[in-house]
């Protein structure tokens, strides 16, 4: 099944980890498949995080990691917004430093909430800083005429005892006061793993797409007909996965990532 497979795409949030804990022996299953010939990229929908910040994250679990390992939404965002309309806009963050960073290296003009009114773009990420004056300056930003862009929309963020809100929370706020849905770049949009796939050199039929989460990992596989499989130490569960169509299941179930040792040769 998966003979033609180089590259694993995995997600981090209840995949590698939840919040601040590993998955059990993933570090040593990661190890194992990176000795296998095995080119890994982790492709997250959190943009709040740099490449630095992940691999300062990793470390603090015991896992090594490189910064060219990462792929994150704010990544994509970027990557998307300067293709799309160039350098130079003006854009007002709902979002971390890290989004601010990513965007800036880009070219991309950041303002603050009292220059919002004039922005071209509000672009959202996971804020756990985010104020009312915050949500209420991209409010008038989006009632002036800006392009509201979300990095994703994961509506909670998996931790080690149950979840948190998500960005999809944050922009739901927003939604409902503007009555304007944002623009998705992360899963399950294509876009993100669409630039990963630039980002990484590879080919989709290479790529074994890794996540936890049937509404985002494995519905963007299916859009991309691209290979995937579902673990089960992040959202979606078994009974839930019966309530879906066979015809949109995942290749394969795991219990964890350790699994792919065993299905992958």
């Amino acid at each position: 099944m998966f003979e033609d497979i180089h590259g694993i795409f995995l997600d981090l949030d209840g995949c590698m980890y939840r919040g601040n804990t590993a998955i059990p022996e993933v570090g040593k299953s990661i190890a194992v498949l990176k000795e296998r010939g095995y080119r890994l990229l982790y492709v997250t929908n959190n943009a709040s995080r740099t490449q630095k910040d992940y691999v300062n994250h990793f470390a603090r679990m015991g896992l090594p990691a490189d910064e060219k390992e990462f792929f994150t939404s704010a990544m994509a965002t970027s990557a998307y917004m300067l293709e799309r309309y160039g350098p130079g806009r003006r854009v007002f963050v709902v979002g971390t430093s890290a989004l601010k960073e990513e965007l800036k290296r880009k070219g991309f003009v950041i303002l603050g909430e009292d220059e919002a009114k004039t922005a071209e773009f509000v672009v959202l990420c996971l804020d756990l800083e985010t104020t009312y004056r915050r949500l209420t300056a991209a409010c008038y930003a989006i009632q002036n005429g800006a392009k509201f862009i979300a990095t994703n929309l994961d509506m909670v963020l998996p931790v080690e005892d149950g979840y948190w809100l998500g960005a999809g929370a944050l922009a739901s706020a927003i939604s409902a006061a503007t009555g304007v849905k944002p623009f998705l770049i992360g899963k399950p949009s294509k876009i993100i793993i669409q630039m990963a796939l630039k980002y990484s050199g590879l080919k989709k039929d290479e790529v074994l797409l890794v996540g936890d989460k049937f509404e985002t990992d494995i519905r963007v596989a299916n859009r991309l007909k691209m290979k995937s499989a579902l673990v089960l130490t992040g959202v979606t569960t078994v009974e839930q996965l019966t309530r879906i169509p066979k015809k949109f299941h995942p290749n394969v179930v795991l219990e964890s990532v350790n699994g792919l040792l065993d299905v992958l040769p």
